[in-house]
């Protein structure tokens, strides 16, 4: 009865043929899923390539699969059949497979996940026809094709379709529906891009390198790795990417298709990348060969800095270290402010400089604090940060810039505001008042990250990478070593009473402290041309004359003055605003490629038989230029280098680089300097790592060491 029934059916839509389009077939409700055979033209000419293609349409939640499954399950197909031809009228190619998903299905219990590659909603399955030269024109050639796929949501349902399409001979018509809706799932599809792969067997691990100069591996976000063959990963499993300077790793869990060893494993790369409509995603068809070889630019290290040092050993550095970071050329200028601060109350009474030592110690922990909660935020986010990651913000450098300088004005006594406003501004941080020995720790720590004091490189790359109760003890250890000299000093009434009484000496003190001052926001305003280039300078010199007049309008009292003073406040803060899109003009990258650092670079220069210094540094970083100025570019070093067959590299984190963040962490760094010697050759090796403050001697001594490797 079902043969007669498909043999009237074809019959009739022979018969139809000439007054229907034949661009689709009925479409039929299997269950979950109605499908349909369409077609690209209503009438194709003999010798013409068409495609037809299987039609989908699912009910929501429910899906069916890829080519590969995935986990348990099986892709659609398609067996097709002629009725009223010759066998070899048509010839059908294989089924061209769009982008697929990563589904995760339901299951009972929460801790277990199966992982499928799947479509929902729509699927368009696109198939190659191509029609015979001996067809003839005005003949009509039946299609029988049955479709089976299985459908899943909660269960799975395994369904099927029987569809009829008459497909007719003549002058070729595009049908407008469905040939823009193929050429959009074609155009769609994954297909190979040049882009080189490899496959091994490492660990436990299978792990596919990939590489090729036609994809931007930096730019692309969310990489995932579909295998053709079922089985040969375990779906379910956490694909682990590991980015390098040319492509990327792909670190799979193995199934027991690579039981018997490695072999090809073709896929698709898929990813998302950036286009005028935001993020879209797209697949690259590759072919990762057996025990190949390609250059992704990683390089791996097993560096585990948490073996290296205890929560207690970690407490005790951060305090030190924060003792010592009050002697860091980058704290002076503020501090200078607090030094003044005890200096007009040295004969006052005891009580209140030890209020004041507390008020500052407690404006120095919470800042600490507030710093730490930052970080763990943005952490929790993905971000890559790390120690002095505030000032890798123009618009921060540019308002502390401002800061100083009017600061300075301030110092010289070109203004002094008091009245109702006494304890705002400039008050806040000037002055021997409680708020103002407040403020006054609250700028020091910010001022005070750009500069790495010894002992704390190791407490802070371990508070890094440990839980947030752990990380924030590690940074009130610090804060508190940071504010303990003030509090010290607020508690030794012998050394306060040798200071001079106050007199005229005072203003002749607090005139010479603009001077650190105005060397500070110099070296602020040096940052941002680092940073952003003259266009970045010239808004930030602006803002700063625009707040210059706006301190010499003070002494005005008329309505216009105190407009136009508003008016200048307001204009500087803009410019300051617009430092963060300022484009930097003097790019680090002006420096020949050749000194740039990069993992690949390293291993070239060692496999060529060179040592190699890498110097991680930042513009905003006084400790990293304390060192390149009075020992890494003496002669003498320079001469070292040369002897040794040392290459220098540089790793620049004025501005945020994830790349750079993580190779800081990997060593057991939260932040810059960070000096590396690697020994020439070509195998693996862990490189020595010098302490934060260089000298000639320490130098030496480990490029020695790396040349005897």
């Amino acid at each position: 009865m079902r043969f007669i029934l498909i043999i009237y059916m074809a019959l009739a839509a022979t018969w139809l043929a000439p007054h229907v389009k034949a661009a689709e077939s009925l479409p039929v409700k299997s269950g979950r899923a109605q499908a349909q055979l369409v077609t690209s033209y209503d009438t194709a000419a003999p010798g013409q390539d068409i495609f037809v293609a299987l039609s989908l349409r699912l009910e929501p939640h429910w899906h069916t699969y890829w080519r590969n499954a995935g986990g348990p399950g099986y892709p659609a197909d398609v067996k097709f059949e002629i009725l009223g031809a010759a066998d070899d009228s048509l010839r059908f190619g294989d089924i061209i497979w769009p982008l697929p998903k990563a589904i995760v299905n339901k299951t009972g219990d929460p801790n277990f996940k199966i992982i499928s590659y799947a479509f929902e909603d729509r699927l368009l399955l696109p198939i190659p026809l191509r029609i015979s030269k001996n067809v003839k024109p005005d003949q009509v050639i039946t299609i029988r094709a049955q479709a089976t796929y299985l459908v899943c949501d909660e269960i799975c349902l395994p369904e099927m379709a029987e569809l009829i399409l008459p497909l007719v001979i003549g002058e070729p018509v595009k049908d407008a529906r469905w040939s823009a809706n193929i050429l959009r799932t074609l155009n769609n599809a994954p297909k190979p891009d040049n882009l080189q792969a490899a496959a091994t067997l490492t660990d436990g691990k299978l792990q596919i390198d990939i590489s090729g100069n036609t994809l931007d591996f930096a730019a692309i976000k969310n990489p995932y790795f579909f295998p053709y063959e079922q089985d040969i990963i375990e779906a379910s499993a956490e694909q682990l990417i590991v980015r390098g300077d040319k492509g990327l790793r792909l670190k799979l869990k193995p199934s027991f298709g690579l039981k018997d060893g490695i072999k090809n494993v073709p896929g698709v790369l898929a990813f998302e990348e950036k286009t005028g409509d935001g993020w879209q995603k797209r697949g690259i068809v590759v072919v990762a060969n057996a025990d190949g070889f390609v250059e992704a630019g990683i390089i791996e290290t097993s560096i585990s800095p948490t073996k290296s040092i205890t929560l207690w050993a970690a407490l005790l550095s951060a305090f030190i270290g924060g003792i010592i970071l009050n002697l860091m050329p980058c704290v002076f200028p503020v501090l200078s402010l607090k030094a003044l601060g005890f200096a007009q109350a040295a004969h006052t009474n005891r009580t209140e400089i030890r209020k004041h030592g507390w008020f500052y110690t407690t404006g120095v922990l919470l800042s600490f604090i507030t710093l730490a909660a930052i970080i763990l935020v943005l952490k929790a986010g993905g971000a890559s940060i790390g120690w002095g990651f505030q000032l890798q913000n123009p618009i921060l450098v540019g308002a502390l810039a401002s800061l100083f300088f009017i600061l300075a004005l301030n110092l010289f006594g070109l203004f002094d505001i008091g009245g109702s406003i006494q304890n705002t501004g400039t008050g806040l941080i000037k002055g021997s008042g409680s708020k103002s020995a407040f403020f006054t720790g609250v700028l020091a720590v910010i001022v005070a990250t750009p500069c790495t004091a010894p002992f704390m490189a190791t407490a802070l790359g371990f508070a890094f990478i440990q839980p947030a109760p752990v990380f924030i003890a590690v940074f009130l250890a610090l804060g508190a070593g940071f504010a303990l000299p003030f509090l010290a000093l607020s508690y030794a009434p012998n050394l306060l009473a040798r200071l001079p009484k106050p007199g005229p000496w005072m203003d002749i003190f607090k005139q010479f402290l603009a001077f650190p001052m105005l060397a500070a926001a110099i070296w602020l305003v040096w940052v941002i041309s680092v940073q952003t280039g003259a266009g970045g300078v010239l808004r930030l010199l602006s803002a700063m004359l625009l707040f210059g007049f706006a301190v010499w309008l003070w002494k005005f009292k008329n309505i216009a003055a105190k407009l136009i003073l508003l008016g200048s406040l307001l204009l500087g803060a803009y410019l300051v605003k617009e430092l963060s899109i300022a484009e930097r003009e003097h790019e680090f990258s002006t420096l020949p490629q050749a000194s740039m650092w990069s993992p690949e670079r390293i291993a070239e220069l060692r496999a060529e038989g060179h040592s190699v210094f890498v110097d991680f540094t930042a513009a905003w970083c006084i400790t990293c230029k304390a060192n390149q100025n009075g020992v890494i570019n003496k002669p003498k070093t320079q001469e070292l280098f040369k002897n040794t067959n040392t290459i220098i590299l540089l790793a620049d984190w004025t501005r945020r680089d994830d790349v750079i963040a993580k190779e800081l962490a990997r060593h057991g760094r939260s932040g810059v300097p960070l000096y590396l010697v690697y020994p020439p050759g070509a195998h693996d090796v862990k490189p020595q790592i010098l302490p934060q403050i260089l000298t000639y001697g320490i130098l030496e001594n480990a490029l020695e060491k790396a040349k005897q490797g």
